[in-house]
């Protein structure tokens, strides 16, 4: 039914990470088999039998990075409100991941909300010309194009359309980061105030590019995402060090997993020296992944499947195990 503030602007409720205690599996366990079901190029992105999943590689006794899957519920609105959208920030994954839009449900807005949104918008838009843009010259004047061309998109969606996505390329990482850094102090962050001093452009996950900054970005840097909207029952698929928005256009239910493919390796390994030169208390800096513990566990396994008197050892280890797993059940 979607709630209002006292100003009569929409709230927006979130629910990510979850479960952060038991896994999914224990929590879930029909809607898990039905999830691992659904998943594409299984040989990937399957959390337990991707034979080209290198997190499958690790063994039972070693501790392993949380892959998930993750489930993250929120609200969403087809408008772009400018503040309070329903978006998670622009940000990079660890690793390559898999995204399920498994639920969807529209959120009117009721006809008598409808003027103090108007009326909180131009509000907050005559705040961000003086605020945040008082240098830009053409700003209002893109901004009423702009909300035209939105209103028209919001109108054209598909009924079944969830989340709008916007997947940067690795290539325009540096042009991205450089147009982020010229431009952070229009942006907003916490409670609304402006992004006064960063860190990392990508990794600190302050920025959510509007349709305003998406057409600058095109006009200085000539660069653009790859924009689409996902619909009930789609699978985006995020190769890692691509960095990607998504805000929802409805109120939606994901399902998430992130897996490690052989070709990205090399990627992996980037962005993890990337994080180690973060700050002591920056919240991306620990290395959650421990890439060169699964690839070293990856490449044994490798060796031991093709040397035939090592897998018959092996699976002889193996076995005793699983009886004795058997056993403590009973």
């Amino acid at each position: 039914k979607g709630f209002y503030d006292g100003k009569g602007w929409p709230r927006v409720m979130k629910l990510k990470d979850w479960p952060q205690t038991k896994t999914f599996k224990e929590n879930l366990p029909r809607h898990s088999e039905e999830f691992l079901c659904s998943l594409p190029l299984k040989q990937y992105t399957h959390p337990c039998d991707g034979p080209l999943n290198l997190a499958v590689k690790l063994p039972e006794d070693c501790l392993k990075p949380d892959m998930g899957p993750k489930t993250y519920v929120a609200y969403g609105f087809p408008q772009e409100l400018g503040r309070g959208d329903s978006v998670t920030k622009l940000h990079c994954d660890m690793s390559d991941a898999v995204n399920v839009l498994t639920h969807i449900c529209e959120v009117p807005i009721k006809d008598e909300q409808k003027p103090n949104i108007d009326e909180l918008k131009e509000k907050h838009a005559k705040q961000d010309l003086k605020e945040l843009f008082s240098s830009v010259s053409d700003y209002k004047e893109k901004m009423e194009i702009l909300e035209k061309t939105c209103e028209e998109e919001v109108k054209n969606l598909a009924t079944d359309g969830g989340a709008l996505w916007d997947i940067f390329r690795r290539e325009d990482v540096p042009k991205l980061e450089e147009y982020l850094k010229s431009h952070h102090t229009e942006f907003r962050h916490f409670h609304c105030s402006p992004v006064s001093q960063v860190v990392h452009p990508i990794h600190d996950q302050c920025f959510y590019l509007t349709r305003y900054h998406i057409m600058k970005l095109k006009e200085e840097y000539g660069i653009e995402p790859w924009t689409f909207v996902q619909k009930l029952g789609d699978a985006i698929l995020i190769p890692v060090g691509c960095p990607h928005q998504v805000r929802n256009l409805k109120s939606c239910t994901k399902v998430a997993l992130d897996f490690v493919s052989p070709e990205n390796i090399s990627e992996c390994f980037r962005l993890t020296k990337e994080y180690r030169l973060l700050p002591p208390n920056h919240h991306s800096k620990e290395d959650k992944l421990q890439i060169k513990k699964m690839v070293i566990f990856a490449i044994d396994k490798a060796l031991k499947d093709l040397d035939p008197i090592e897998k018959k050892s092996s699976e002889a280890k193996e076995k005793p195990k699983r009886a004795t797993k058997r056993k403590t059940k009973h």
